[in-house]
């Protein structure tokens, strides 16, 4: 068999279970929209890391994490609206390491980019989760900082 008749047998069968399901289950269909976004997103993943097209990891990248985020919106109904809309900002972060870590040539501003990106998501989804003991210790950071940066200045402008 060429790769052509298998991927025919594997759509096949896929249409077939979910034909199935939709009979047998009829509540399946309440969250079928959700294939609509992992469908695209792990066919993009899988096209990137076979065919060679490289660009294709940045949107899948995205779709996956965003296919994820509504997932677990759907199996727990107020996870965006309790903090996990921060990871909308991990997205395009997963797409840009993944075609950094693809690409022969590394660009660093690639890695930045994705880095950045990851800090905010992770930044916000803590002050969701701990705002109070968070936003305390972010405030004493920031003091510090201003601190040093201040008496540095007038240790600088007194020579």
């Amino acid at each position: 068999m060429n790769k052509e008749t298998l991927f025919r047998i594997a759509i096949g069968s896929i249409m077939v279970l979910f034909g199935l399901l939709i009979i047998l289950l009829p509540s399946f269909t309440v969250n079928l929209w959700l294939l609509f976004v992992w469908v695209p997103a792990i066919f993009m993943e899988y096209r990137a890391a076979t065919g060679g097209e490289k660009g294709l990891f940045v949107p899948g990248g995205i779709l996956l994490v965003v296919s994820l985020i509504l997932t677990l919106n759907v199996i727990f109904p107020s996870f965006i609206a309790a903090g996990g809309w921060a990871l909308f900002i991990m997205a395009p972060a997963v797409g840009l390491f993944q075609i950094f870590i693809a690409e022969e040539k590394k660009d660093s501003g690639l890695l930045f980019a994705a880095f950045l990106l990851a800090a905010i998501s992770v930044f916000f989804v803590l002050m969701n989760v701990a705002p109070k003991a968070l936003g305390i210790f972010v405030g004493l950071v920031l003091l510090a900082i201003g601190v040093l940066v201040v008496f540095k200045n007038i240790r600088l402008t007194k020579r």
